[in-house]
């Protein structure tokens, strides 16, 4: 099984050509169109499923499957937290809890995102039981990293450091530090450039996954900044598991 995850920066109507022949199984495309809108006829590789949900028809969030797999919108799905968008995938009686991420700054039903990651951390109370499953794929734009932690000495964000501590302990772990061994905060391999340009390079694109997933990983890729910067300002991750 092959995941990716890639900002498009609204761009994946004109790019999804480039996606489609890396084989993917599941698509997770934060900042996309409305996929519906969409004709992937001209594709070999047609999409099994799609889900789109957004207020923007042009910046939203997507997922799309392949080989049989299809998609359902969690029943407890909460729009307070409206792009952590969890969805139950299946093929052949098996199942994965996905729950795909683009997290924003907003203030919405009395609770203040403050951070970009903040909204994730406060969704994980609410999608308890839906994290308890065997198969859980946690992917997407964080727009987060521990190396933000601290400022000039200052706590300006804890809540990076608690998702990941609180996913650990539920046994879900970031499938790139697991394979590259590489500690939070300290990655080599960027995912995004800030303003396109290559001196300003980030890690804020996360898979996390559960340990059953997690032992059959079998390579993790991250894109070249030369490859793809020409289409957006992140770079896909890439996940190949048995």
């Amino acid at each position: 099984m092959k995941v990716i995850t890639w900002n498009c920066k609204m761009r994946f109507r004109k790019e999804y050509n480039l996606i489609f022949p890396l084989n993917p199984d599941i698509i997770v495309i934060p900042e996309c169109e409305d996929i519906n809108k969409i004709d992937f006829d001209m594709f070999s590789n047609t999409p099994s499923d799609f889900f789109w949900i957004g207020d923007n028809p042009n910046k939203g969030l997507g997922v799309i499957t392949f080989n049989n797999i299809k998609i359902e919108k969690y029943e407890n799905y909460s729009d307070e937290f409206k792009y952590i968008l969890p969805l139950v995938l299946t093929k052949n009686n098996e199942k994965i809890h996905l729950i795909s991420v683009w997290t924003q700054i907003v203030t919405k039903g009395g609770k203040d995102h403050k951070n970009y990651i903040r909204q994730f951390k406060l969704s994980l109370d609410h999608y308890d039981d839906f994290l308890r499953h065997e198969n859980v794929i946690i992917c997407g734009d964080f727009n987060s990293n521990l190396l933000w932690k601290k400022k000039h000495g200052i706590v300006t964000d804890r809540d990076h450091e608690y998702v990941v501590e609180h996913l650990g302990l539920k046994n879900i772990y970031s499938s790139y530090h697991q394979y590259f061994n590489e500690e939070q905060g300290k990655e080599t391999l960027p995912t995004f450039y800030y303003h396109h340009k290559k001196e300003k390079p980030f890690h804020i694109d996360f898979c996390f996954l559960s340990k059953k997933l997690l032992d059959k990983i079998t390579k993790v890729e991250v894109g070249k900044y030369e490859d793809w910067i020409k289409y957006s300002d992140h770079v896909p991750m890439i996940i190949k598991m048995d």
